[in-house]
């Protein structure tokens, strides 16, 4: 009996290769698709699932208003959630380095330190690895953070200073680096191989040694990211985790809030502030607040992909149904002669969806080859290097042949139930009629393919608009040209000859010291200050930032009141302020300029400040928030972490990094020259809308693609059933248009339907995406239009390839009596 099927499997097959071709092709761009997507999906889910207890890690966030929601912490909770609340096992910190100088010693056969700038160092807890503990292949994670002088590295950058051979030998423990400026010598204590994580680092330094930022007791500091590690059933206990938070509104209460009334710095409405709990498992998809490690994932894009891979597969198996049952008057003496040869229907049924899983296992296969094929391409497309190791997934596996097999039954169900119910004397005596209840099913698929496909064009193209907007919008300064060096304090006591000297380029048009960089702020801590105007009771805590005489005209800024800070002025320097638009809104100061405006009243920095200017708002984040009130004064070197933007002529831009570096050079000949694009690094912050743009505009494709293939087989077994029709038609006289016309015109009324369909749908999809977004484009009618015409053109297109192959037929050989 299975020799039989497959035998006439074959045979089928073999009589319809056009149309199996087209089945094949389509369910293999579907599977192959979905696998893609799946790959995608599967990393994005499993960013910090490696820790083991990971649903028992969370992170502590602060939150302070809407506008106030900061994924970092002061120093001082740290201490209370270990005296105050039981119920956590574990807790540490992490906060940010600067960008610091490393070296390996001088070896006897060497006559040059190997050196290495590390932009990417954490000081964290000795408990640290305790909480997140990153897979360890080399030392001790209970002992690796204890000693004073300890380092731990991650594979990688294990690899950068030792080379692979000693890591893989594991000869990297103990050896030693000697760690910034002061050269002090860290022993390799650890090395970690960290899996897909929201926390990414180069390498993490105990705190032991830097009690001043450790030990601080200030509430307002918020520059930590703080991880706790709740005790074992904790976390599935409803009562004991609203405990928990409940300890933590009590430790706010208790010493947070008290504080900030007390200093009056923070958010304006400090009694609104709370810390709150992130699981850690949530924080690269779910998590997007300020001072994060890096712009994260979005949960948003991962439900679109998904939806995409399930869209395109189901049109695949659209083609598969649609062709299947379009061909019923061809397989129905088949059916009738097999009924009368006495099987029975379970047995057709059983033949039919053997067929269709066929067609689906040769489709795996050649998707299975289509994806090693694409695996770079996409890598590259979403800006990610997935392994594509099948054997280390078996979650994928599974779904691989959960897949197959529900692609295979689902294309072939109905045209198995419907092909296996022809009665065989009807069938015999040839009065079998299809026509109404199959070509009604076909009419409601074809239109649903339409619909996706319509709804793919125009949600993919309102994206790419929204991502243009973002690109071109005025942001308020000019990020073309510009170049930004990490200085972590290298370029100090000599800052203004540097400066000079980098001006003196011919590649150079202007060059500013500042310690905050738009595109920056979003994901590095934001120095804060409390700012209020003379005479009043409250203070608005506002971004604050140091930048010299030159910050202005060097970002491309604008003035729209005062003057900026001026060199040869004294006063600029000790006592003058800037503001942006959005503080002097927050302060409520009419006419600001000349102003006085006292920083952190009462403190031991306290300052009265004179307002010299206004800026206008520029976007120093992403588009999702609106620009926050900042402040800024006259720069001089200090403890803050500074950056060097030099604004260059444009042109050839290798050789303008090539003079800039040789000035740095000159000046720094020990320290390694760091350097990035500005409008890269703002780029960055629209990662996930970035990708989501790349991958519709990949998919959207195949699933026009996937649909045009399904028209194409229907509108040639069309033309088939009407050959006869179509040559009496040319003999009377009908011109080839008039025949195109014939045979498209139904399939084009059902994609105008279609239409009429699938853009309320996208334009409500779009619009919930765009909601996110403080900036957003318009959605405009022109789009809609544009989507249509271009379906309609598509479509019409596709289905003259047939139409006017059998338009230009001879009538002669079509009327020919058989």
């Amino acid at each position: 009996m299975l020799r039989n099927y497959f035998n006439t499997t074959l045979r089928n097959f073999r009589q319809r290769k056009f149309y199996t071709l087209i089945n094949v092709l389509g369910l293999a761009i579907g599977l192959a698709s979905s696998l893609l997507i799946a790959w995608y999906v599967i990393d994005e889910l499993s960013y910090d699932s490696f820790h083991s207890d990971a649903d028992r890690v969370f992170r502590v966030s602060t939150y302070g208003g809407e506008y106030y929601h900061l994924a970092t912490t002061p120093p001082p909770l740290y201490e209370a959630i270990k005296n105050d609340i039981p119920e956590v096992e574990a807790v540490a910190r992490a906060f940010t380095w600067n960008h610091s100088t490393m070296r390996l010693p001088l070896a006897e056969d060497q006559n040059q330190e190997a050196v290495f700038r590390e932009t990417n160092i954490f000081i964290v807890d000795p408990e640290f690895l305790q909480v997140l503990d990153f897979n360890i292949i080399a030392g001790d994670k209970e002992k690796a953070l204890k000693a004073p002088n300890a380092i731990v590295l991650t594979k990688a950058t294990a690899e950068r200073y030792f080379g692979s051979g000693a890591v893989e030998k594991g000869e990297v423990l103990g050896k030693e680096i000697l760690f910034g400026g002061s050269r002090d010598g860290r022993q390799v204590t650890a090395v970690i191989d960290p899996g897909p994580t929201h926390f990414p680092f180069d390498m993490l330094v105990a705190t032991t040694g830097y009690h001043e930022i450790a030990d601080a007791d200030g509430w307002d500091w918020n520059i930590m990211h703080t991880y706790l590690k709740v005790r074992p059933g904790v976390e599935e206990n409803a009562q004991q985790m609203q405990g928990l938070r409940q300890k933590l509104d009590q430790i706010a209460e208790k010493y947070a809030r008290p504080s900030l009334q007390a200093s009056e710095i923070g958010p304006e409405q400090n009694n609104l502030l709370e810390y709150q709990l992130q699981a850690v498992t949530d924080i690269h998809l779910h998590s997007d607040l300020l001072q994060e490690h890096e712009a994260n994932g979005s949960i948003n894009t991962v439900y679109t992909m998904l939806i995409v891979a399930v869209l395109i597969v189901l049109l695949a198996c659209i083609n598969f149904m649609n062709l299947s049952t379009a061909q019923a008057i061809r397989r129905a003496k088949e059916v009738g002669v097999r009924k009368v040869l006495g099987s029975s229907r379970q047995q057709l049924i059983f033949q039919f969806l053997a067929e269709s899983l066929a067609v689906s296992l040769i489709a795996l296969l050649l998707a299975l080859g289509t994806v090693e094929i694409l695996r770079i391409p996409f890598n590259n497309l979403i800006g990610k290097q997935l392994s594509f190791d099948w054997f280390r997934q078996p979650e994928l596996l599974a779904f691989i042949g959960g897949g197959v097999l529900l692609v295979g039954l689902l294309s072939g169900i109905y045209p198995a139930l419907y092909l296996s119910a022809f009665r065989p004397v009807a069938v015999l005596k040839g009065k079998i009629n299809t026509s109404r209840q199959a070509g009604s099913l076909r009419n409601v698929l074809i239109i649903f393919q339409f619909v996706v496909s319509i709804g793919l064009i125009i949600t993919t193209a309102l994206v790419i608009q929204q991502l243009h907007f973002i690109q071109t919008k005025d942001i308020g300064f000019d990020r073309e040209n510009v170049l930004v060096i990490k200085n972590d304090r290298e370029i100090e006591e000599r800052w203004d000859e540097f400066k000079d000297a980098l001006e003196q380029q011919s590649q150079v048009r202007q060059a500013s010291f500042a310690s905050g960089v738009p595109s920056q702020s979003a994901i590095r801590s934001t120095a804060m200050r409390d700012f209020r105007v003379e005479g009043s009771s409250s203070g608005q805590g506002m971004q604050w930032l140091l930048a010299d005489q030159d910050y202005i005209t060097t970002l491309g800024l604008e003035m729209v009141a005062g003057r900026g800070f001026r060199e040869d002025i004294t006063s600029d320097h000790t006592s003058g302020l800037l503001l942006n638009e959005a503080a002097v809104k927050a302060l409520d100061l009419e006419d600001p300029v000349g102003k006085t405006v006292i920083k952190n009243q009462g403190e031991n920095d306290e300052q009265r400040l004179q307002v010299l200017g206004v800026v206008k708002d520029f976007n120093t984040e992403s588009f999702d928030r609106l620009v926050r009130p900042m402040a800024v004064q006259y720069y001089s070197p200090s403890y803050l972490s500074d950056y060097v933007i030099v604004r260059l002529t444009g042109g050839d831009a290798s050789a303008a990094v090539t003079q800039v570096e040789e000035t740095w050079s000159r000046f720094e000949p020990e320290n390694p020259f760091v350097y990035s694009f500005l409008d890269q690094d703002f780029d960055r912050l629209f990662r996930a809308e970035q990708r989501l743009g790349n991958v519709l505009k990949v998919f959207t494709g195949l699933a026009i693609l996937v649909a045009c293939l399904g028209l194409l087989g229907l509108v040639a077994f069309v033309t088939s059933q009407r050959t006869k029709e179509i040559g009496i038609r040319k003999v009377l006289g009908a011109s080839v248009a008039q025949i195109n016309l014939l045979l498209s015109g139904d399939f084009l009324r059902l994609i105008l339907i279609a239409f009429v369909l699938a853009a309320p749908l996208a334009y409500w999809l779009v619009g919930q995406w765009l909601n996110h977004f403080a900036y957003r484009t318009e959605i405009g009618v022109g789009i809609f239009l544009l989507a249509g015409f271009g379906a309609l053109l598509i479509s019409w297109l596709t289905i003259s390839i047939q139409s006017v192959r059998a338009a230009l037929a001879n009538p002669v050989d079509s009327l020919r009596d058989e």
